[in-house]
């Protein structure tokens, strides 16, 4: 009876010791102390293609570009006000030109850091609609991270149009949701004006080539 007593009384101890929020809500505490938080939006998506035939630090391909530039149109109405990105070229590239629409300001994360949804990154994108670029295998890790719980995989090679939305209500509940925009199309006067900047940087590097 005296070891069910101290065995109940232990995990009593645990109990209260522990700060750990229910599963299905943020494991933080709202920054500015209110019970009530405020609505928090995070948008994570992979880098688009990528020249895999460039073993170190790639850019993207004419494909990568326009993905990038329909990120930039989907998002130009979604409110953001923070923008994450690993250091990597593809990854800025990405960004570019959602950025361009909000006159932003990118924030470079490091994406091999113990704890991606850390309590430094939940202060400072706080209250905010947030847009982080990432990889195929910390994108899925970072929501992850979010939820507590391993809900979603890596990333297959060849897939770029995964979007991850996580939204944090005034409770502090998480509903996360995986959206997929492989296929996609660009404004035709955004279109144009790539395929007229890809054809004129052909002829750069063919007349480069002719040079050398």
């Amino acid at each position: 009876m005296k070891k069910i007593s101290l065995f109940l009384m232990l995990c009593l101890i645990l109990a209260c010791g522990s700060n750990e929020k229910p599963e299905g809500y943020v494991n933080f505490d709202a920054p500015d102390g209110v019970d009530e938080y405020k609505p928090t939006t995070y948008y994570f998506i992979r880098h688009a293609e990528k020249d895999v035939n460039v073993e170190e630090n790639p850019q993207l391909t004419f494909k990568g570009i326009k993905r990038a530039n329909y990120w930039g149109e989907f998002f130009k109405d979604k409110e953001l006000n923070s923008f994450y990105t690993t250091k990597f070229t593809r990854n800025y590239q990405t960004l570019i030109p959602v950025l361009h629409h909000y006159k932003g300001e990118p924030t470079v994360y490091e994406p091999k850091a113990d704890s991606l949804f850390s309590k430094e990154f939940w202060q400072n994108t706080y209250g905010k609609n947030v847009v982080v670029v990432g990889h195929n295998n910390t994108t899925p890790a970072f929501v992850n991270e979010i939820l507590r719980q391993e809900k979603y995989d890596i990333i297959e090679d060849g897939v770029n149009g995964n979007l991850y939305r996580v939204d944090i209500d005034e409770k502090g509940f998480i509903q996360d949701t995986l959206l997929n925009y492989e296929k996609f199309e660009l404004p035709e006067e955004i279109l144009k004006e790539l395929e007229y900047l890809n054809e004129a940087s052909e002829v750069d590097s063919q007349k480069l080539q002719e040079v050398s």
